[in-house]
């Protein structure tokens, strides 16, 4: 029986320093455990049902004899002893039984003592050393009583155990080679010999088939992050979101330390890289982390260390700590470089479900500012509103919330307050804070007098001081707000003025989808019933983008050319689409390398340009009208629409270009900053991460407090170790790495020319009534104009898929040069349409309008299409400029033939 070191100090430090005094080295642990024979009984409490000790008890009976002594013996006594000598020294009064026997097994030696203890006064102790030989049947044991004597007896024995014979060690046959000729005599033997070389030649053959599995894995490995990331998606383990985002995020040479910490057979410390890795895969897929960390022999940490580092970041209301850790890392290293860290700071709103939740600390789900001083009321109002801010660099590829705050409803100088606190924050970190962003929310305008600037048209200011550096901070509206403002601005009130007087009018847009409706063909557009039935989805803002779009501004210009009435004095109309949509591009640039004039990055030797737009802009939003009833005068009268009760989003589009051309002025042209991309002034950013938040809990719209608190330490850590590991060593991801598919221009024409039922007829009807139905589509220019317009994306794409110079040639001659529809659309980079493609074009339109009612129930659909247009096409009619090309080729598989398939396959 063993027990327990006593719970009372004292008495543990006393068994400590009794057992110190047999063994220095020992230190107890929580879990030491002492056996019961060092005690004597009178230490015991016996009135117990089960044995106690008395609370005074300490061990007092130990061997003289240290384990290291006894070591000791055994080192000095023959190797091929059978016998073991102990020196026992008790008092006087000691009664000792004492046996003695000694196993050898390989003369090899091994001891037990056992030790009896007696309610007697006097100690009885009974150890018994055996020796046994497992080939000799004979064993020996003796036994001595010893009373009243003292030890001299039981060493006189030990002496002549020492004298006893020894035995002699036979080696054991375990291998074929053990074996020899004379050991195969009798049956036995050689059934031994046979099981022996049986059990070897099944060992080499375990051997042989694990080498072979070795071999095929090593075939089969995974070489590189591409290919395990491949592998993920390919067996469903990760969603096509999740796999865009490791293959993106995770540069080149990253991937390669990655896939060596996960070869690695042991992993002292976790590295930035594969705890990124591990982070993000784990944040999209659970199952997949998993799986890797089985396949990779658990390389990767345990889901609950990962937990652990969430624990890490304090995600409480207020200012994110970590956040600010990182923020300064960051302009360390842009200090490294002789730049300064410029940023752009972003507030809005989100809606949360009112809850209370105990997390088992706290009550969650109260307002909360991050003050630590609400925690113990329960009177406070519930949170129905997290106020979330972000910061995004302008002059680097990151972006990161700093803060949120649980509100109830924030009025305009509270917000003021948290806006100054938080730009406070940030200026500790090293960072310059150059814009604000909000929407169009009346709170956000107050607040943003509360902070010093003035958004009135009349004495437009719309940037204010920072609280410590008084360098001036400017404000943005969201663009995509004002954008959705000015859709519905005109489409609820259907038409309003420019400063001619002429209408602008939502009707232009409704005739358009009808129109498109109508034909079955659209104008290039994407405008469709959704767009001008937006009342269910006024938030999508792609929508009002695709409303006021250059493409819908041609199609109008378009259909008023080509003489359709409901489309007369339209000019107006597609003036202001176009205005918006360079106004939109304007603001919302983010490619670098944009080609477009209002799409590229705003940069100093673009000046000119940034000028002359915005003032033109802002003049002509100030100069748009409508119509408003006066009751004194009784009659209708135009006033601005700045001055009216819908007047947020052009007032907002304008104080956009304002700030624009006086951030231009303060920060590109002083070289604080080399260019803008001013798609990161934009309130995306924080809308994505709402997105993200909201999917954490399942695509909750409405999560609780406590959700929220979760989803945002999970989100903060998530992005603050993926852009520091992506971002290490440059400013932006490396888009090099991007697998792009690529598709054999050759294996693609024959794939298709080696179809062996294309010309099979056996399905086909006698269709020579087919295009008798459409005599009347040959001559609605309409139909022929948008089929022009196909025909030339399809005359493009055939020309960059074949390979033969002569038939290049072919497709380059017979251009469509009066093609009306692509002469508007085109901006430099349309292609106009080969004859004969326009007319396999036409060809292919008619038999689809002709089959439209078995589209539902025609197995291979698009085959059978080609196969009752090819019928359709008399190929002699067709390129004939190709006929001595084609004289030395397959009559059956020619290029003519192969160029009017590869056509109707592009449609």
């Amino acid at each position: 029986m063993f027990l327990r070191f006593p719970s009372n100090e004292q008495t543990a430090m006393k068994w400590t320093n009794i057992i110190k005094k047999i063994q220095p080295s020992y230190m107890p642990l929580k879990s030491s455990m002492i056996c019961s024979a060092h005690f004597k009984t009178s230490d015991y409490n016996l009135n117990y049902k089960k044995i106690k000790l008395n609370d005074n008890a300490v061990p007092s009976i130990f061997l003289t004899t240290s384990r290291k002594s006894l070591m000791k013996i055994f080192e000095d006594l023959p190797k091929n002893c059978d016998s073991l000598k102990y020196n026992l020294s008790n008092s006087d009064d000691t009664k000792v039984n004492e046996t003695i026997s000694n196993t050898s097994e390989y003369s090899e030696a091994s001891t037990s003592l056992k030790y009896n203890l007696s309610n007697s006064d006097d100690t009885k102790v009974n150890e018994t050393i055996s020796n046994t030989s497992e080939y000799s049947e004979a064993s020996t044991s003796l036994k001595y009583n010893l009373s009243n004597s003292d030890t001299s007896s039981v060493l006189g024995v030990a002496d002549n155990l020492l004298t006893s014979s020894l035995v002699t060690r036979i080696k054991r046959k375990t291998f074929v080679g053990d074996f020899n000729e004379n050991d195969l005599d009798t049956p036995r033997k050689r059934k031994k010999y046979w099981n022996t070389s049986q059990r070897t030649f099944n060992e080499y053959k375990r051997r042989i088939k694990s080498l072979e599995n070795r071999n095929q894995y090593l075939r089969n490995k995974i070489k590189n992050v591409e290919q395990l990331i491949s592998h993920l998606q390919k067996t469903n383990k990760i969603s096509d979101e999740c796999y865009s985002m490791l293959k993106d995020s995770l540069p080149d040479i990253q991937k390669e330390i990655i896939l060596k910490q996960l070869n690695m057979t042991t992993q002292r410390s976790v590295t930035p890289e594969l705890r990124s890795f591990a982070l993000t895969l784990n944040f999209y897929s659970s199952s997949a982390y998993n799986y890797v960390r089985k396949k990779f022999n658990k390389c990767l940490p345990h889901p609950s260390t990962l937990r652990k580092w969430y624990t890490v970041v304090d995600g409480s209301p207020g200012i994110t700590k970590e956040s600010l850790v990182a923020i300064e890392l960051k302009n360390d290293e842009m200090k490294s470089r002789g730049k300064n860290l410029i940023c752009a700071m972003m507030l809005d709103e989100m809606c949360i479900k009112e809850d209370i939740h105990f997390n088992g600390k706290k009550n969650q789900g109260f307002i909360d500012f991050g003050m630590g001083m609400m925690e113990d009321c329960d009177n406070l109002p519930l949170a129905r509103e997290a106020l979330v801010i972000m910061l995004v660099a302008l002059n680097s590829n990151w972006k990161i919330p700093i803060a949120y705050f649980l509100t109830n409803g924030l009025l305009g100088q509270e917000k003021a307050n948290i806006v100054n606190l938080c730009l406070e924050a940030v200026h500790q970190t090293g960072a310059k804070v150059k814009t604000l962003t909000f929407d169009g929310a009346s709170s956000n305008i107050m607040m943003a007098t509360k902070l010093g600037a003035n958004l009135n048209i009349s004495n437009c200011q719309p940037y204010f001081k920072h609280p410590i550096t008084k360098e001036n901070i400017h404000i943005f509206y969201d663009a995509c707000h004002m954008l959705k403002l000015c859709r519905n601005t005109l489409g609820d009130w259907k038409v309003f003025f420019d400063k001619n007087g002429d209408a602008i009018k939502w009707q232009f847009f409704k005739s358009l989808v009808e129109l498109q409706n109508e034909k079955d063909l659209h104008l290039a557009t994407k405008i469709r019933n959704r767009h001008i039935n937006y009342h269910k989805e006024k938030m999508k803002v792609k929508l009002a983008a695709q409303v006021f779009s250059s493409s819908v501004a041609d199609a109008i210009d378009y259909s008023k050319n080509i003489g359709l009435k409901e489309f007369s004095n339209s000019e107006s109309t597609t003036f202001f689409c176009r205005m918006i949509n360079n106004i939109f591009d304007f603001l919302n640039t983010r490619n670098f390398l944009g080609q477009t004039e209002y799409k590229k990055p705003i940069k100093l030797d673009k000046e000119t340009f940034v000028d002359e737009f915005i003032s033109t802009a802002i003049e002509y939003l100030k100069s748009l009208q409508t119509k408003v009833w006066n009751k004194k005068e009784n009659k209708l009268n135009h006033i601005p629409i700045i001055e009216s009760k819908r007047k947020t989003g052009f007032l907002g589009l304008i104080i956009c270009l304002t700030s624009m051309s006086n951030f231009f002025k303060e920060n590109i042209k002083t070289k604080e900053i080399d260019f803008l991309l001013t798609y990161k002034t934009s309130q995306d950013h924080l809308e994505m991460f709402f997105s993200l938040i909201r999917t954490r809990g399942g695509f909750n719209n409405n999560p609780t407090a406590s959700q929220f608190e979760a989803a945002y330490k999970r989100l903060i850590v998530h992005t603050e170790l993926s852009q520091i590991a992506t971002n290490s060593g440059t400013n932006c991801a490396s888009q090099d790495s991007t697998s792009i598919l690529h598709v054999s221009s050759t294996n693609k024409a024959n794939n298709i020319c080696n179809n062996d039922d294309i010309f099979s007829f056996a399905e086909i009807e006698n269709d020579s009534e087919l295009f008798n139905k459409f005599d009347n589509l040959y001559n609605d220019k309409y139909i022929n104009d948008v089929i022009e317009y196909i025909a030339g994306v399809v005359t493009k794409k055939v020309t960059k898929v074949i390979k033969c110079s002569v038939c290049i040639s072919a497709l380059m001659m017979d251009i469509q040069q009066n093609a009306s529809l692509i002469n508007i659309k085109s901006r430099g980079a349309l292609t106009k349409p080969n004859k004969n493609i326009a007319e396999i074009c036409k060809i292919a339109e008619f038999t689809f309008r002709s089959f439209q009612h078995k589209i539902d129930i025609q197995k291979n659909i698009i085959e059978f299409l080609t196969i009752k247009s090819i019928s359709s096409i008399q190929i002699t009619n067709y390129f004939n400029c190709l006929n001595e090309h084609i004289k030395t080729q397959d009559p059956l598989n020619h290029h003519t033939s192969q160029i009017i398939r590869l056509a109707l396959n592009f449609i």
